[in-house]
């Protein structure tokens, strides 16, 4: 008899749990998602949180969908600013003394996108929906967010002065140059850090200030760029090296001119060429090495040198020698841009 009633219990149990799972069930197949993930600015307040919700088939992919939502709102101009902000995380590696390690952070929170929290940014809700999808709920805390925002675009107003100020008393005209182009980097970024500010604060912020700070650095830029005067000169140099190695220049900003007495930067190119022979009866091969060294007259320095070798191949040598000087010609456009944006940045 107790062995019956013992069978008995546990059956209604069983029952019992049957039952209330398929009334779970139910409930979440009716609620196929959760109420804060339509309406989260029902359950979290706008004026304290900034918020996203994300989506997927486990709760990390939710996680990273929402922080990835979350970062798509920061997104004002960036694509267009990508060289900017490539240039700016690239000098801060080798010149922590300048540019701030907080602005570092901030920028790289905006540009990772998915998998890792950005600024001041926590996951709030997270649920299993009825249609087995995982959702969570992203929010920035605008206060705290906003502080370390407007504390990292004061100190960097602070060296936008400070840089202004000395180019201003520079008489070398690369040297105020470089001051100049740091400025202006620093002015760009803070522009957009003035940006994503205003989108922090909902719109309560005047960004015009860093607008207006940015415009001005890169008129005095402009102007002090066509007072750098280049002259190119070479003695085996083909027209058309000299051509690539002269529009870098004058893509940079600077006037190439022929005229000896006015020349800031003296550059002098050299471009050999010869045969090499890898015992191809189907092919011709030709091996080239360009050097271009840069002097800056007005301070009687030299920057490094620039070298680059390769070697090509044609049906003919003459054909061989026109793709030496196709490849060395990309070498100037890639490598020789990103090799003098350098120098101007690093010097001293």
């Amino acid at each position: 008899m107790k062995k019956y009633n013992l069978i008995t219990f546990l059956s209604i149990v069983f029952l019992g749990l049957i039952i209330t799972s398929c009334g779970s069930s139910n409930n979440l197949q009716n609620n196929a998602t959760p109420d804060w993930a339509d309406n989260p600015g029902d359950f979290y307040s706008h004026d304290k949180y900034l918020l996203a919700v994300g989506s997927g088939s486990t709760l990390n992919e939710a996680t990273s969908d929402a922080f990835a939502s979350l970062s798509q709102i920061f997104q004002i101009n960036i694509d267009a600013r990508e060289e900017l902000y490539d240039e700016f995380v690239e000098t801060s590696k080798n010149n922590t003394d300048v540019f701030t390690e907080g602005t570092t952070k901030l920028l790289n929170n905006v540009i990772i996108g998915t998998n890792q929290e950005l600024l001041n940014t926590s996951i709030l809700e997270s649920q299993v929906g009825g249609n087995g999808t995982y959702y969570a709920l992203a929010g920035m805390d605008r206060m705290e967010s906003g502080r370390i925002y407007s504390q990292e675009i004061s100190n960097n107003s602070l060296k936008i002065n400070d840089f202004e100020s000395t180019s201003d008393k520079e008489e070398n005209i690369l040297q105020k140059l470089i001051l100049l182009k740091k400025t202006r980097l620093l002015a760009g970024v803070n522009e957009n850090l003035s940006r994503q500010y205003n989108i922090i604060m909902g719109g309560a912020s005047d960004t015009d200030l860093s607008a207006r700070t940015l415009s001005r650095i890169e008129e005095k830029f402009r102007t002090v760029q066509q007072s750098a005067v280049v002259k190119i000169s070479s003695e085996n140099a083909t027209g058309t090296i000299i051509s690539s190695v002269a529009e870098v220049f004058q893509n940079a900003g600077f006037s190439v001119s022929d005229n000896t007495e006015s020349e800031v930067l003296e550059v002098v190119i050299e471009y050999g060429t010869q045969k090499a022979e890898l015992n191809r009866d189907d092919a011709e091969f030709v091996k080239w090495e360009l050097v271009i060294n840069i002097h800056n007259k007005q301070a009687n320095h030299s920057f490094k040198t620039f070298m680059a070798e390769g070697r090509d191949g044609a049906l003919s040598y003459d054909d061989a020698l026109k793709r030496a000087d196709f490849t060395a010609r990309k070498n100037i456009t890639n490598q020789f841009k990103s090799f003098l944006n350098q120098e101007l940045l690093a010097s001293n």
